[in-house]
Order: C-alpha cells, then sequence, then structure tokens
C-alpha cells in the first residue's frame, strides 16, 4: 500500500513538474524577425535613359514605379510599394536570404517576384508576375548623386 501511494505520488509530482516547465516562457529566443534587405542593393535607382521610373531599397521597404521629381521631392505615378515581413501578404514582401548562382536575389510579392541584382553601380531588375515576365527583358537602374537637384532641373 505505502509502495503504491508513493509511485502514485511520484507520478503526480512528476506531471506536475513537466506541466510547470511547458507552461513556463522560454527566455533566451529572440521572436524572428524580416529578414532586412542586403545592403548591396540599398538606395534609390533611376532608370538612365528617361529618368521616369524609380527603384528605392531600404533596410525595411521595397518601392518600386514611375514617377517624377519637381521641387526637390518625388512624385509617384504608378507606384509599388512593400513593407520587408516574414510572410508575404499584400503590401508585404520578403527577400532571398542569398543570391542565387546568377547574383540575383529573390523579392517574392503576392502573385509575383523580382530578381535584383547590383554590379558595377547598376541595378537590374526582372519582373514576374504569376510566372510569367512582365517585360520581356531585364530593367536598368543606375545610381544618381543628389537626384532630387538633378532630377528637378536644379543644379548648382
Amino acid at each position: 500500500m505505502k509502495r503504491g501511494l508513493g509511485l502514485g505520488l511520484a507520478v503526480i509530482s512528476f506531471g506536475v513538474a513537466v506541466g510547470f516547465m511547458t507552461t513556463q516562457p522560454v527566455i533566451g529566443q529572440a521572436g524572428t524577425t524580416a529578414r532586412p534587405t542586403p545592403t548591396a542593393v540599398r538606395g534609390s535607382w533611376f532608370q538612365e535613359q528617361d529618368l521616369k521610373y524609380r527603384v528605392k531599397i531600404t533596410k525595411s521597404t521595397f518601392v518600386f514605379g514611375g514617377g517624377y521629381y519637381a521641387s526637390k521631392k518625388w512624385h509617384p505615378i504608378d507606384q509599388q510599394s512593400y513593407q520587408v515581413s516574414r510572410k508575404v501578404k499584400q503590401g508585404t514582401c520578403t527577400w532571398s536570404k542569398q543570391a542565387n548562382a546568377n547574383g540575383y536575389y529573390t523579392v517574392k510579392v503576392k502573385n509575383g517576384k523580382f530578381l535584383i541584382k547590383a554590379k558595377s553601380g547598376i541595378l537590374t531588375v526582372k519582373q514576374y508576375r504569376n510566372g510569367k515576365d512582365v517585360n520581356g527583358y531585364p530593367l536598368y537602374f543606375h545610381h544618381i548623386k543628389n537626384a532630387a537637384a538633378v532630377l528637378s532641373g536644379e543644379t548648382k
């Protein structure tokens, strides 16, 4: 009888200890956050031929689309703006951890993706929607120093 009672108390104690351990918060594990954009592709990039299209990439945003500069301010037209996130939803994107064999990072967005590569001061962008290449060819963008002044027609 004593042996059965002791065994029963041991099982109950073990169950309570396991239950207590599973309900305690785990300390030291940081929550997963969105992967920031690669530093090599960050900045404002413009198409050199007509300067009407821009790609702006920051640590937490990816902006792609048309517009124009006036009075040192960018005025967007048909611009797509995405916040970097852990999961792809409307208005968010995710960046691949590493570049593929051709040097392109994959930016996944809802219903499509962008392939982006920066090399020798030129940003190459390929846009895909529903598995099809939107333009049929890559787009090329360049860094322009002091873009607001240059594109507004105000040079010093």
